[in-house]
């Protein structure tokens, strides 16, 4: 009986003693299960941490590239500003050299006299071109610009008969000046008591001349003396 007490006792004994060592499995295999999902949601931090760090570097090529995308394009757009710059005032320096070059052909090849006989031309045409007086007078006045339209108008309103008795002729050029002379008959109509009379006149007329900007040559003053 005591034998069997005993046998009962060390199979008790080894029941706990079994219980013992599972329930120590058990809790090891609980610890390790913890500490592996904390190592895992360690790991998904550090992915993370290591997406944004990657994230943050990409942006922060992106603006440089961005910032140097743009710093070239400013770069550019001043190059083809200065380009068109330089464009600008070559053109503007080859058309002042033709402008000079064209008034000193027109200076050394063009006879101031011309201007006096186109002057007189106008002069004529607005006289004997019924209804033409005032636009004729105008086109004159450009070769006399010193000269308002109204007073050359006031001049030649009551003039019946204008004709060139002398063709202009040079007796002084030099450098932007000259000095043109001519003979011109001119019959004009005043009231006289009353009525209309014809004068005549036979003028020997000076023309003072200059050339303009652009080389032309214009009248600025007259002296005139009756013959």
């Amino acid at each position: 009986m005591l034998n069997y007490i005993k046998y009962i006792v060390i199979f008790i004994l080894g029941l706990y003693l079994l219980g013992c060592s599972k329930e120590d499995d058990t809790s090891k295999t609980s610890f390790q299960i913890l500490a592996d999902k904390e190592k895992e949601l360690n790991d998904r931090e550090a992915r993370i941490k290591l997406k944004e760090i990657e994230l943050e570097e990409r942006e922060r090529r992106i603006n440089i590239l961005e910032g140097n995308l743009t710093e070239n394009a400013s770069d550019t757009t001043e190059l083809n500003e200065h380009h068109d710059s330089l464009k600008i005032a070559e053109k503007q320096t080859k058309s002042q050299k033709k402008k000079e070059i064209q008034k000193e052909i027109t200076k050394k090849f063009e006879n101031p006299s011309s201007t006096v006989k186109d002057y007189y031309e106008y002069i004529q045409r607005g006289i004997y071109e019924t209804g033409n007086f005032d636009s004729n007078m105008k086109k004159a006045q450009k070769y006399f610009p010193s000269r308002s339209v109204d007073v050359l108008k006031s001049g030649y309103r009551n003039t019946k008969q204008f004709s060139v008795v002398q063709e202009p002729k040079v007796l002084s050029q030099k450098d932007d000046k000259a000095t043109v002379v001519a003979k011109v008959k001119q019959t004009q109509v005043i009231k006289s008591n009353g009525d209309d009379k014809e004068i005549t006149k036979t003028l020997t007329v000076t023309y003072n001349l200059t050339a303009n900007q652009d080389g032309e040559w214009v009248i600025v003053s007259n002296s005139v003396k009756e013959d």
